[in-house]
């Protein structure tokens, strides 16, 4: 089917994301449909299995009116078709015949606008004493012991759950051929609700549910696990995913690219070079890179050191030197300045050095920032799950209301977003072409990260009576500059974006 089929005006809210901005406005259905999107935004709605299910009924029903078809036939042609009502109308008007025979169906003109009368597959038989051979099992059955389907194709009733259960548990099937030998016919769905149990039949809907959602370009199911949400998104397409990245947010608040499925927003870098980053990374990961990713030796002791939280301020237990995770320097001589670290400086001409040496050592700079963002994030994430305790800490410390002490939430999620975000500058700055435009966005990287950096540093710090205050009001403070410094730098990025005015080491188009 086409992307223009459904109107989702029956959903309750719909979601516009400004690619420069992670916020979402919830604004009234007619107010957004009334005013043109602007540049660099998506419009998107979120549908629970009930709504997908009502869009569903709705294409049916609605091609039923065209097609004198029940709706369970009208169901199979559309997914004959592959939920392309507009082709399936168009052979219909050239030929009906030809197109209910390529979809198996026995078609008969009608003779008059009235529907041809229900033909249903049944238990019943006239003969109740009658009995019947089941052609797969080979034993006699009475008649309510057997069910027949349209096509005439009689089996007894076990059979035909385990063939049925069979083909939508173990194979995935939503749409079956009858069991009768060389029989093409399509079992309909009233059939399937008699013959399965309950949870088979619920399988069977979310098989169709999944044909559908497959079949448009204009829904994808979320992809975090367990999730059952499903986001209509239109107008995201081959040719926009270079100047756009539509990050998308589910209902369950789970945030996602509708363009590549990633679960997990990549702004700033598009999708064609996420997956080329994450294909590289994947290549690389049983090398000795992975592991200098993940491990350190200290610089004086040389004993190994592992990161415990998401400040980049190592301290060595063994013998208290201070250094860097990421340059390994001095931290006397370090500092915040993230700019030692944080840049790749191409290095002075060797002669002995290949062109497949220079590549390597900068991918390795890009992927080790790339993965220490990835790596603080996750343990920023457990600083997240003591937040709440640490609240309860703040309070008590500084005899606080629960919403005073809020601040601590604060900033773990702002903190991170952000890393989110810098994880993906260290791929996108790893693509771009060196020139002033790659400066400019490194400065605007660097600054975030040393907010970033003074932000982690905050929310380490000890809880103390005489001193939450000041802390409070500098991690309020330090939180809103972060905010500032990212909005600034994906508002930045995404209007480049926007304009093509980025240049790249290889082609997107």
């Amino acid at each position: 089917m086409s992307d223009t089929d459904y109107s989702p005006e029956d959903s309750d809210a719909e979601y516009t994301f400004s690619d420069d901005d992670e916020s979402t406005s919830y604004a009234d259905d007619a107010a957004v449909r009334g005013k043109a999107k602007a540049k660099g935004q998506i419009t998107f709605r979120s549908f629970s299995p009930d709504d997908l299910q009502g869009m569903i009924d709705k294409d049916i029903q609605d091609l039923a009116a065209i097609i004198p078809c029940e709706l369970p036939i009208v169901s199979i042609l559309l997914r004959h078709f592959h939920w392309d009502r507009e082709r399936l109308l168009e052979k219909y008007a050239e030929d009906a015949c030809e197109m209910f025979q390529s979809a198996s169906e026995p078609y008969d003109p009608p003779a008059s606008p009235v529907l041809p009368p229900n033909k249903r597959a049944r238990f019943e038989n006239s003969s109740p004493d009658a009995t019947y051979l089941c052609k797969i099992c080979y034993d006699d059955y009475s008649a309510d012991e057997t069910f027949e389907t349209r096509c005439g194709h009689r089996f007894c009733i076990m059979c035909w759950q385990a063939y049925l259960e069979s083909k939508i548990k173990e194979d995935g099937q939503c749409t079956i051929k009858c069991m009768g030998e060389a029989c093409r016919t399509v079992v309909e769905e009233p059939a399937i609700v008699k013959l399965v149990e309950k949870p088979c039949y619920e399988r069977y809907q979310k098989l169709i549910q999944e044909s559908y959602v497959a079949a448009n370009p204009a829904l994808r199911h979320c992809p975090h696990p367990s999730c059952t949400q499903t986001i209509y998104c239109q107008g995201v397409s081959g040719s926009t995913l270079a100047s756009i990245v539509p990050t998308v947010c589910c209902a369950e608040d789970h945030l996602f690219c509708f363009g590549c499925g990633l679960d997990s927003d990549h702004k700033p870098l598009v999708c064609k070079l996420v997956k080329l980053w994450l294909k590289n990374a994947r290549e690389d990961a049983g090398t000795a890179s992975w592991i200098k990713a993940n491990t350190r030796t200290c610089p004086k002791c040389e004993q190994s050191i592992e990161k415990a939280g998401g400040c980049n301020r190592m301290l060595c237990r063994h013998c208290n030197y201070q250094f860097c995770w990421l340059c390994m320097r001095k931290w006397e001589a370090h500092g915040y300045n993230d700019s030692v670290c944080s840049t790749w400086k191409e290095p002075d001409p060797d002669d002995n050095a290949t062109d497949a040496k220079r590549s390597l050592e900068k991918w390795l700079f890009y992927f080790d920032r790339f993965n220490n963002h990835e790596l603080s994030s996750k343990l920023d994430q457990s600083l997240a799950e003591r937040a709440t305790e640490r609240v309860v800490e703040v309070q008590e410390a500084g005899n606080m209301s629960w919403i005073e002490a809020k601040f601590m939430e604060s900033a773990v999620d702002e903190l991170t977003r952000c890393r989110r975000t810098l994880k993906w500058t260290y791929a996108m700055a790893h693509f771009l072409a060196a020139g002033n435009k790659k400066q400019m966005f490194e400065d605007l990287q660097m600054n975030l990260e040393a907010a970033v950096e003074d932000l982690s540093q905050l929310l380490e710090a000890p809880i103390e009576a005489d001193t939450v205050q000041s802390l409070r009001h500098k991690m309020i403070d330090k939180t809103a500059y972060v905010k500032k410094r990212h909005e600034l730098l994906r508002q930045d990025t995404a209007a480049r974006l926007s304009e093509g005015s980025w240049e790249w080491t290889v082609e997107i188009d």
